[in-house]
């Protein structure tokens, strides 16, 4: 059997840990001969980089680990490329969230004006990756876990149509343990249906084995004070139980499917700003939770020279990375939720749009699995959705101002053209050095 390399873009990042262990743990399907992290951030490079040396040597693998902060160099000869890129890091996500809050407007990494923001920073530097991928190494696979998704996949698709990339993130699979755990089943158990954008979506059909459709039971447990069944899956802080607790509210409104976590934001953004603390964001909860306690940990470990003691960790993500790489490397057309260009797939809304729903993987990347025709509604919500990420990435790579403006005023948080030439005007002046010129 093959052995792999596999290169890890923001490699120093505390999510590190849980590709690295998933990739363990599925060492059969996909043996690792090296493992590259490389990074900007040189002093946690060095960190990550010991630790997992050492986490190898005391499992007994014989796997080679080396770091560096020369891009082009980790992708000689290499296999997979993983991103987890955040350009600005967690202090610019927490200025993203904080600027947007003072001005009344949601404060979160992905969706409204901190998606936004945090788009254009990354724009430039994802499409970067993707042309060395392809240069250096063109039969790898870029996997792509970085924010936000949809946006960073609509630059991929119009400036490197031909690259094999694949983006994916953790969040319907997170919310499909629990939704399973809820009705008492295991997640394997479930089929489940889904159709949206990323971070923007509903759940239509859940069936298990048997072909019994539970949707409605779902809906009913979620709605009484039961709830959701919580499970310890890494997001198990205070924001994310109160992200899972809204769904109920979606619920209540629109019963038909169940919606994505992230619909809270869409649906009720003067309600989550009311309810946020204005002052300690998600981004502080981050850096005081799972940044710190990451890296303490990769600390203690590597003075102590062992992982005699060493905590373990659930990361979701880490699995869901590794297994779409297997799908690819064993071509097996494993079924997942997919991020690709619709081409057809929901029937009535463009061929252009960069979608999410279930699908399949092989060796030749990833295919929506059947034809959707999306109800009047939702389309609408999805049109337009989808029109704020076509304008982010054509302001960004154009230098636009009015396309800016048009997709702040274009973004469901956002309440008018006024708040949003507000919210914009404070965004470059808070990213500067980040963002590109905008006339």
């Amino acid at each position: 059997m093959k052995n792999y390399i596999v290169t890890i873009v923001g490699g120093a990042s505390s999510y590190t840990p849980g590709i690295v262990k998933s990739l363990m743990n599925k060492n059969k399907e996909i043996p690792l001969k090296k493992l590259i992290l490389q990074d900007v951030d040189k002093e946690n490079l060095e960190l990550m980089g010991q630790y997992l040396k050492i986490l190898f040597k005391d499992k007994g693998y014989t796997t080679e680990v080396t770091w560096t902060t020369d891009r082009e160099k980790s992708f000689e000869n290499t296999d997979f490329i993983f991103t987890q890129i955040r350009t600005g890091g967690l202090e610019m996500r927490e200025k993203d969230e904080k600027i947007s809050l003072q001005h009344g407007l949601v404060g979160q990494e992905t969706c409204g004006p901190g998606g936004f923001a945090f788009a254009m920073r990354t724009i430039k530097e994802i499409i970067e990756i993707t042309k060395d991928a392809k240069r250096i190494a063109p039969k790898a696979w870029v996997i792509n876990y970085s924010n936000p998704l949809p946006i960073l996949a609509e630059a991929v698709r119009r400036e490197v149509p031909d690259s094999n990339s694949l983006f994916i993130c953790d969040m319907p699979i997170v919310q499909e343990l629990a939704m399973a755990a809820t009705l008492g089943y295991k997640h394997e158990d479930l089929i489940f249906e889904y159709f949206g954008l990323n971070h923007f979506g509903w759940y239509t059909s859940i069936k298990n084995k048997n072909g019994e459709e539970l949707l409605g039971k779902l809906r009913d447990i979620l709605l009484s004070e039961k709830g959701m069944t919580m499970v310890d899956f890494g997001h198990l802080d205070n924001s994310w139980i109160s992200t899972f607790s809204n769904i109920k509210e979606g619920l209540k409104v629109f019963p038909e499917y169940i919606p994505l976590t992230y619909m809270q934001y869409y649906y009720f953004p003067e309600r989550i700003v009311k309810k946020y603390n204005h002052n300690y964001t998600r981004a502080n909860e981050v850096m005081d939770g799972r940044r710190k306690s990451v890296y303490e940990e990769c600390s203690r470990i590597v003075e102590a020279g062992t992982i005699l003691g060493m905590k373990d960790s659930m990361d979701a993500h880490g699995d869901f990375i590794v297994n779409q790489a297997i799908a690819i490397a064993h071509n097996t057309k494993g079924r997942f939720m997919v991020n690709v260009v619709n081409n057809g797939t929901f029937t009535n809304l463009d061929d252009d749009m960069v979608i999410e729903t279930f699908g399949t993987i092989d060796a030749n990347g990833a295919i929506a699995s059947k034809k959707i025709e999306i109800p009047k509604f939702y389309k609408a919500l999805m049109y337009a959705q989808n029109t704020f990420e076509k304008l982010t990435v054509e302001a960004c790579l154009e230098g636009s101002y009015n396309k800016a403006l048009q997709a702040l005023t274009l973004n469901p948080t956002v309440p008018s053209v006024d708040k949003a030439k507000e919210i914009l005007d404070a965004l470059i002046d808070g990213n500067k050095g980040y963002f590109p010129t905008l006339n």
